[in-house]
């Protein structure tokens, strides 16, 4: 059975209010078929700022991500992407998006995007298509790990649920599982023979 969980949409400083939207964790083959585009970049502008709404009433805050794009696995060739999310700080005004992914400059990333700039998450199933390129300071050892920051050991990981994990138990499961973890090349190897297969049929919403 699929694990089902809630995300809240929480706009601080504005009306109180809140919405609510049921996502399921995508298998391996769901997340690159549901992909209009993977890449693997490193983060370069990270800017929140307040924008007009498609409806035309009013704005809302959105924070773009630019990211060089390192290696195309999946969708057109570019050499940058500029991936728009809602919520963000502008001011003193702050919308929070519980589960939306938050980057850092210097980043590198694989990302799985899916209608940028038209739904408010441009990721396959929020967190669950952001995975982060990390570097072992002791080993040198790069590998990936999903948002929470926990090793990727197996493309079969990518179905389960991310839970929020404190710091000194993040570090404590990196240390062990790192060394297992699947490395940037070995993931993309599987991207690029998922994207090879045959399109799966598509989850229904």
């Amino acid at each position: 059975m699929r694990f089902r969980f809630l995300l809240f949409l929480v706009t601080l400083g504005l009306a109180p209010g809140v919405r609510a939207t049921s996502v399921v964790p995508p298998s391996f083959p769901e997340l690159v078929a549901e992909a209009d585009a993977i890449y693997r970049g490193r983060v370069t502008a990270v800017q929140a700022r307040r924008v007009d709404r498609p409806d035309g009433e009013g704005t809302v805050i959105k924070t773009f991500v630019t990211l060089v794009v390192e290696r195309v696995l999946k969708g057109p060739e570019r050499n940058d992407v500029t991936l728009e999310f809602l919520g963000g700080t502008v001011g003193e005004e702050t919308m929070s998006v519980s589960g939306m992914p938050k980057f850092n400059l210097g980043a590198r990333e694989i990302v799985f995007v899916q209608k940028n700039g038209v739904q408010f998450c441009p990721l396959v199933g929020l967190m669950h298509g952001r995975y982060r390129v990390v570097r072992d300071e002791a080993t040198a050892r790069e590998h990936v790990a999903r948002d929470n920051g926990a090793p990727l050991t197996d493309t079969s990981e990518v179905e389960m649920p991310i839970a929020t994990l404190p710091g000194p138990v993040r570090a404590a499961t990196a240390a062990n599982a790192s060394a297992n973890a699947l490395t940037p090349a070995a993931f993309e190897s599987s991207i690029t023979n998922e994207v090879q297969r045959p399109t799966p049929r598509l989850r229904s919403n």
